[in-house]
């Protein structure tokens, strides 16, 4: 068994009493949070934000707390892993735009609180992460 530490983003921007978040499309497609490894000596919320960074091309982002971490196991060409996954929320400016990382990621937009809660893939994780952040954001969704 191999041990697996990542650390990512629930991105957020907001425009008045208007919040959209961020998503991406994975080479699965499916839509998630941008995620990466924490390399060697880098703390989870610095990796998050270079993650982040490198996946959506986003700079000058605050974070605002730690989410959750969440873990699971999977099997890749016959090996377990258990990963660690650090999720931060963290605000983007209000223009901010997404660019997607070509290599890794098909897609990246920003969707409404109720479409994003509504086309979250991986929900058992995923839509945990999202209600906290509503939360933490005092977002109501109908």
């Amino acid at each position: 068994m191999k041990l697996e530490f990542s650390a990512g983003g629930i991105i957020y921007k907001k425009s008045g009493k208007n919040f959209k978040f961020g998503l991406i499309l994975d080479s699965y497609s499916k839509w998630t949070f941008p995620k990466g490894h924490i390399e060697k000596g880098e703390k989870p919320e610095s990796a998050a934000l270079r993650e982040v960074g490198e996946e959506v091309g986003l700079e000058n982002l605050k974070v605002t707390g730690l989410i959750d971490k969440i873990d699971y196991w999977f099997k890749l060409e016959k090996e377990t892993f258990h990963k660690y996954v650090y999720y931060f929320l963290m605000e983007a400016p209000a223009d901010a735009r997404l660019v997607p990382q070509a290599s890794e990621i098909k897609d990246a937009q920003w969707f409404e609180p109720k479409k994003a809660h509504e086309i979250l893939d991986y929900k058992k994780d995923s839509l945990h992460l999202l209600t906290k952040s509503f939360d933490a954001l005092k977002i109501v969704i109908s």
